[in-house]
């Protein structure tokens, strides 16, 4: 059942002409190291579980601010696609009203491998139970919104990267005028340092100019993540 959400999303991404080579496999895409092709942008159709069980479609790109407990290595993060996880996200609510579902729609906090792919990599999944991964009409949705991500070319966009709020970035997914790229939350901002934060500049691409902080998503870490930040060419806007 690991693969349900996945395999459903496949089936229907095939019966369209995405311009996109399709590759299923039967390894957990979380611990693969390496596709082993060059490509313009890697996009990884997938379930996502939740301990709430929250219907849900999400966006994200993989990293680890901390330790790699599910896959990636240890403080590395991978290379954020952000116009295409804005396309992706604006795709995914589009859907979601032609649909009807009733699901939350929004960015997640970069979490999980892989973190070493050749190419910039995102995941646009379903969520959070079997109970989801089997909604053919949310499967259809993410298929969609993948095929229409596949077939246009994002609006170029003021680049950013953000800071704190939850692992649902529900303040992040609300902003438009900007697109964001790795996203770090409140319970990893203690895992900051000036290379980890060097890190989600150089990996979102294109490189970004804004840091986004959510001001009451900070916590403890919040002078120490803007010490941080003032040392960075990053434009820091509070939301």
């Amino acid at each position: 059942m690991t693969y349900l959400a996945g395999r459903n999303i496949v089936k229907i991404l095939k019966t369209e002409n995405i311009g996109a080579k399709i590759i299923e496999s039967e390894d957990e895409i979380l611990y693969t190291k390496s596709l082993g092709i060059k490509a313009d942008i890697c996009v990884v159709a997938s379930r996502h579980k939740s301990e709430s069980g929250t219907p849900v479609l999400t966006t994200h790109s993989p990293g680890n601010f901390g330790r790699a407990d599910f896959g990636g290595n240890d403080r590395e993060l991978s290379m954020a696609p952000a116009l295409y996880l804005r396309e992706a996200l604006i795709y995914l609510k589009d859907e979601k009203e032609k649909k009807g579902l009733p699901y939350e729609v929004c960015f997640e906090a970069t979490h999980h491998g892989p973190t070493s792919f050749e190419s910039p990599i995102m995941f646009v999944e379903v969520g959070g139970s079997e109970r989801e991964w089997k909604d053919i009409n949310a499967c259809k949705a993410v298929a969609e919104s993948i095929s229409k991500l596949m077939r246009s070319e994002p609006e170029k966009m003021p680049v950013a990267i953000g800071f704190g709020g939850g692992h649902y970035c529900r303040k992040f997914s609300q902003i438009e005028e900007y697109a964001i790229g790795h996203i770090c939350p409140k319970y990893n901002l203690h895992n900051l340092d000036a290379s980890m934060i060097e890190q989600m500049i150089s990996k979102t691409i294109p490189t970004p100019e804004i840091a986004l902080v959510e001001k009451k998503g900070m916590g403890k870490e919040k002078q120490r993540v803007l010490k941080l930040l003032e040392k960075t060419e990053l434009e820091v806007i509070r939301v």
